[in-house]
């Protein structure tokens, strides 16, 4: 009897009874924290599979090309289909969700990962699984890319400028401490946004914003676009060294000599220049637009001269193949990146508009105003992806072509949109 009403050692029961419990919970938390984790990896995974996707997507328009460059971004991230139980699934269009259509991409990732005290109660892993959805909702941002890499001064301001660009996005690739230059304190530059990657120098007060430095260089968002090949793409061969009057195409004309344009309007088309072309009087594009492609010398523009150019607009504005007629969807300049020759235009040799994509990566823009504007300066409705723009002195204003023609621009943003 006295043993049966002996208490002592009645504490250190409930308290082996409660560290137990204290045990279980934690070993459970352990466990849903590794989960946890575990999610958020894979939902890193899926995201990067998405975007890569959606982004072959855009540029070679192939389901299965976009499928196989998901499945290496997710590797890249750590998790490959069918190895260690994986599974990582790209959908296009995606099965579900709110983007059930052409242009964006699903990844579904599943993985299973192991338990730690929950295998006391024989459950060993747990899958989880992570899903994303990437596409082109819309147009770029951004309007002016200045792609050089290294080297100061790769977007040059200088003297009284007046570069305008409020609705959109500037970027600057070079790495340099002085790839944005501004030179003296008597010019201005608006723009929804300035990104540097390296570093800002002058007057950088007469930037609004301004610039932000240090930021991440972006990739050549047109660099799946070629031009075509010369001879093979040409449908007709042309030696002649002066052109009148109006030019008949409908695909690709290509001109071996240099060659001048004068008063003239090209039809529908590709124009190629292999030596270089000069324009003179008034030189416009007629309906349905064209594409002037200079794959070697320079552009030269005669005093006085008038421009009328308007690039081709397709129905798929996610393809880099021609127009119907013949044209590059949204281009009206071009040099391909073997082109490095300065494009210059100065305010009283050339006046009228642009309205199209300048892309020209490896070669420099430059605008000069050297007075004696004799036609209301010139007015660009353009998306620049350049290798380097230099403003002396001269009012630029850039109003975003993608941004009026977010349905036919090749110029498209990929995001995540689930």
């Amino acid at each position: 009897m006295r043993i049966r009403k002996n208490e002592s050692g009645q504490v250190l029961v409930l308290a082996a009874i409660g560290l137990t419990a204290l045990l279980g919970f934690l070993g459970l938390a352990t466990d849903l924290g590794m989960m946890f984790r575990a999610k958020r990896n894979l939902q890193t995974v899926a995201d990067a599979a998405a975007t890569a996707g959606a982004l072959d997507y855009l540029y070679n328009q192939s389901v299965s090309s976009a499928q196989a460059a998901g499945q290496a971004a997710a590797t890249q991230n750590g998790v490959t289909n069918g190895t260690g139980g994986a599974v990582v699934t790209l959908n296009s269009p995606p099965l579900s969700g709110y983007h059930q259509s052409a242009g964006y991409v699903e990844a579904i990732v599943n993985q299973p990962n192991p338990t730690f005290f929950m295998k006391l109660f024989n459950i060993n892993s747990i899958t989880v699984t992570a899903r994303a959805v990437a596409g082109t909702p819309g147009p770029s941002l951004d309007c002016v890319y200045v792609l050089q890499p290294t080297g100061s001064g790769t977007m040059t301001l200088q003297g009284s400028f007046a570069v305008s660009a409020p609705n959109c996005g500037i970027i600057v690739d070079s790495t340099d401490p002085d790839a944005l230059q501004f030179t003296g304190a008597g010019g201005t530059l608006t723009a929804g946004s300035v990104s540097v990657a390296g570093g800002a120098g002058g007057h950088t007060g007469d930037s609004t914003p301004p610039p932000v430095t240090g930021a991440a260089p972006v990739s050549n968002p047109l660099s799946w676009i070629t031009g075509p090949s010369v001879p093979g793409d040409c449908t007709i061969t042309s030696t002649g060294t002066s052109v009148t009057g109006t030019v008949s195409n409908g695909g690709v004309l290509c001109y071996t000599n240099s060659v001048t344009l004068s008063n003239v309007t090209l039809n529908q088309g590709t124009y190629v220049f292999e030596s270089g072309v000069t324009l003179g009087g008034r030189v416009l594009t007629g309906a349905g637009g064209a594409t002037l492609d200079i794959v070697s010398g320079p552009l030269n523009i005669n005093t006085g001269t008038t421009l009328g150019l308007v690039a081709p607009a397709c129905s798929n504005a996610s393809t880099a193949d021609y127009c119907s007629g013949g044209g590059l969807n949204g281009l009206v300049l071009m040099e391909p990146p073997t082109n490095t020759n300065t494009l210059q235009f100065q305010k009283g040799n050339s006046c009228g508009s642009i309205t199209g994509i300048i892309y020209m990566p490896s070669a420099q823009f430059y605008m000069q105003d050297s007075g004696g504007d004799q036609c209301g300066g010139l007015n660009l409705t353009t998306d620049m992806v350049v290798g380097q723009l230099f403003d002396k002195t001269s009012s630029l204003t850039i109003a975003s072509y993608s941004a009026q023609n977010p349905t036919t621009s090749p110029l498209r943003e990929v995001s995540l949109v689930e």
